[in-house]
């Protein structure tokens, strides 16, 4: 394997330099800045005859970093004993039998849709599902934009880089296993800076660094994220898998900083599997954060029982006779599906068993070709969800208003059969909604769909609404949040 590893070494560096820090570098010297950076071993005790592909085929953009950057994880392995690492650029080594191989890939600044391999993608999937890692180190999110369940296995996709320069990055998880590099401590650095898209999500992630934009310019042109959410690097679960990405790497001299080495390497044994470390999405440690759905069952939800007025005017012994055919009829409809909430177009809405006053809350949603629901707050009409094919002017917006706008901003969906993400935020009658990261209602009225002579009720339930097509929910979060 030296032998073959050498090989590739020669093609791909020959007698060329890169460049850092503005200046040629020869190959050598690199080699011995980064064998100087490597740490004396490993975070944890590796599991002997690990091994890694080290994958770096570019169908976009070419970082010159990639051939230290080869070099860098391939020693970071042989010092430490942490993995053996074969680097390639052949796509063959993605099919089923080039992963079988190996127990993680580690994808180097992978740009561009690098094949179309129906197979070969379901084959990765089933791979890190099984119980196999994945790494991302810097570009590995500038790929296969047009293969979105690669977006969702990685965390996001790449969206620009505002920043190139010296910057601070601030620890969003001190004493994760995979953050003990930092020391608990800040840390700065000169790099290109990325932001991500959708699917990015802490509903999802396990947000580890992130950029400091306390002391970051924030007037820079491309900035196109509204909540200051620029992460560094995470980890997630995929399937029994587990998941690496750290967006550092765009220069040379990045592979021979000590404290990104090390940050590197743990990551690199949380996917192998050697390092334990909590997964948990970032929300579930954050605070007020809540999952309004469990992933497992319908545990907090129940059957829809009339409208708010009619409700209101049953007794408790009414309500509760209602209340048990309801829950029947939600049995019998609404189902969980490999921790998704599945509804099969047939029945009533699902309520939360809890009602809401001043809330933010996260939703995934995705929809078939027709698609028709929507997000009931207070348990009034409505944030719309529907296909935008045949209802052009998208969703996130609030349908049922007569007097305040009803319209969304802007036409943000995906998609039909892509996973959609609605952040919503209600304080006092007033609602803003995000789709998948873009605004689409600002601060607007919701109407009392009910009693249009009433303001929208201090409190109710939350719907997801059944209008006939099959829906599919997932990754519910709610915060509360204190009355205005």
């Amino acid at each position: 394997m030296r032998r073959r590893i050498e090989g590739l070494r020669s093609v791909m560096f020959g007698l060329t330099v890169c460049t850092a820090a503005a200046q040629e570098i020869p190959l050598d010297q690199m080699i011995a800045k980064v064998e100087a950076a490597l740490p004396d071993k490993a975070p944890a005790v590796p599991k002997p005859g690990r091994r890694v592909l080290v994958f770096s085929l570019t169908k976009g953009y070419r970082h010159s970093s990639i051939p230290i950057g080869v070099e860098a994880l391939r020693r970071l392995g042989l010092k430490t004993g942490a993995y053996a690492a074969e680097a390639s650029e052949d796509p063959a080594m993605l099919t089923a039998s080039g992963l079988a191989q190996f127990d993680a890939v580690i994808m180097l600044s992978t740009t561009g849709e690098l094949f179309d391999d129906p197979a070969m993608k379901q084959g990765i999937l089933d791979y890190v599902r099984s119980g196999k890692g994945w790494v991302g180190i810097h570009a590995a999110t500038d790929c296969f934009y047009a293969w979105p369940e690669y977006g969702e296995m990685i965390g996001g996709y790449f969206d620009g880089h505002p920043w190139h320069e010296s910057v601070t990055l601030k620890l969003d998880d001190a004493q994760h296993p995979v953050c003990a590099a930092f020391e608990g401590k800040s840390f700065s650095i000169v790099d290109e800076i990325y932001q991500f898209r959708h699917p990015y999500s802490r509903a999802r992630l396990r947000v580890l660094t992130s950029l400091d934009t306390a002391k970051t310019d924030m007037k820079k042109d491309g900035i196109h994220r509204a909540d200051g959410d620029f992460a560094v690097s995470w980890v997630r679960s995929f399937g029994k898998g587990r998941v690496f990405n750290c967006s550092l790497g765009h220069r040379e001299e990045v592979f021979w900083n000590p404290t990104v080495l090390k940050h590197y390497l743990a990551g690199i044994q949380y996917a192998l599997g050697d390092l334990a470390a909590d997964a948990a999405p970032s929300l579930a440690v954050t605070p007020g954060w809540t999952r309004l759905f469990n992933g497992a069952d319908l545990t907090g939800w129940k059957g829809l029982v009339a409208d708010p007025p009619a409700r209101a005017k049953m007794t408790t012994e009414e309500l509760a006779a209602a209340q048990a055919k309801a829950d029947e009829l939600m049995r019998a409809h609404w189902k969980v599906e490999d921790g998704v909430l599945v509804f099969d177009g047939q029945g009533s809405h699902l309520c939360t068993s809890k009602d809401y006053a001043d809330f933010e809350m996260f939703v995934d949603w995705k929809i078939g070709p027709g698609g028709d629901s929507g997000i009931y707050l207070r348990g009034s009409p409505q944030v719309q969800i529907w296909d935008p094919a045949q209802w052009p002017v998208g969703s996130g917006g609030l349908y049922n208003n007569e007097k305040n706008a009803k319209d969304p901003l802007a036409v943000a969906d995906h998609p039909v059969g892509r996973w959609n993400t609605f952040y919503i935020r209600m304080t006092g009658d007033r609602v803003t909604v995000r789709l998948n990261e873009k605004l689409v209602v600002d601060d607007v009225v919701l109407e009392n769909y009910w009693e249009r002579d009433k303001p929208i009720y201090a409190s109710g339930q939350i719907e997801l609404q059944s209008h006939g097509s099959k829906l599919w929910f997932r990754d519910i979060w709610i915060r509360e949040l204190p009355s205005r």
